[in-house]
């Protein structure tokens, strides 16, 4: 059950971030959607296999779901949080922007409970919290970064990053 639901949430999230204005160019998202999804991957791996803090699924399904949730859905939430982080000016609208993207991320991880794809024997709700808003945290210092590498570029008058 879990599968088509993520699926679909994955499937959402490439038309949104397709048709939403960007302030960065297509290498540039390309290389925040990398690195996130490095970061989610180990994230995961460090928390399910050497802390053993998390405990992941047997089931094929729904390992499959948490890999695309983790690999694929919370690196396209972060080149949404930092594109759209870009054109806002106001700081509520940024404040609103990771409020919402926040919460999206931890009703994904509460609909991973609801379906037994993860179980925290000493984890926390709480730390997930935490750690989604570190995540969002990162995305936005990456993109930053990136974007200014990129306008850096531009001025050079070469190729733009």
């Amino acid at each position: 059950m879990s599968l088509p639901f993520f699926i679909t949430i994955f499937i959402v999230l490439i038309y949104i971030v397709l048709f939403m204005d960007k302030k960065l160019s297509f290498t540039t998202n390309s290389i925040q959607f990398m690195v996130l999804s490095i970061i989610s991957t180990n994230y995961l791996t460090v928390m399910t296999n050497k802390l053993e803090w998390i405990r992941a699924s047997r089931d094929v399904t729904q390992f499959i779901s948490l890999l695309i949730n983790r690999e694929c859905i919370l690196p396209l939430v972060g080149v949404v949080m930092i594109n759209r982080y870009l054109n806002s000016d106001s700081v509520i609208h940024k404040s609103i922007l990771f409020i919402s993207l926040l919460f999206f991320i931890t009703s994904l991880d509460l609909l991973h409970l609801h379906f037994k794809t993860i179980d925290y024997p000493q984890w926390s709700l709480l730390n997930t919290v935490i750690m989604n808003s570190v995540y969002l945290i990162i995305s936005i210092g990456l993109g930053k970064a990136l974007y200014e590498l990129q306008k850096k570029e531009v001025k050079k008058g070469g190729q733009n990053l």
